[in-house]
């Protein structure tokens, strides 16, 4: 017996219903970064033993969006940055619960193109995405190429 979405919706307690969490995967992670949490990680290094850039294709280091967002929210804040640092926390709950992968220190972006406006993050069918993210990354780690 596998994990069904109810499991999923009782377990999380995330939406099961609403709109697919389908979306693109070539955007400029770059620009979606800087406009929506209004930090753009650095421009990719070459390094020749292993990937050191703070965002990689659509993943980015957890450690580089910390330092952008710590401290607490200055009483003053705008709108804009009120929303920042909701998107920033939305996506490193997202990355590191539902979309996580084997990496420790990285999480995917690509939920970021959801959380425009902020407001409509309720109108998504996330426990659905989860799933199917669950099920295609066990597809992966079953292949022989896999470490």
């Amino acid at each position: 017996m596998g994990i069904t979405l109810q499991d999923i919706e009782v377990m999380l307690r995330v939406p099961v219903d609403g709109l697919p969490v389908t979306g693109s995967v070539k955007l400029d992670w770059f620009v979606l970064c800087r406009n929506l949490l209004g930090h753009r990680p650095p421009d990719p290094v070459p390094h020749p033993h292993e990937n050191m850039s703070i965002l990689a294709g659509a993943r980015i280091r957890v450690s580089w969006l910390k330092e952008q967002f710590r401290g607490p929210l200055p009483a003053d804040a705008t709108d804009e940055v009120v929303q920042q640092h909701a998107r920033y926390h939305i996506l490193v709950w997202l990355g590191s619960i539902l979309f996580m992968d084997k990496s420790a220190d990285r999480v995917s972006v690509m939920p970021l193109q959801f959380l425009n406006p902020i407001s409509d993050v309720k109108r998504y069918s996330w426990g659905s995405g989860a799933l199917a993210w669950l099920y295609r990354h066990l597809c992966k780690a079953s292949e022989a190429k896999v470490k």
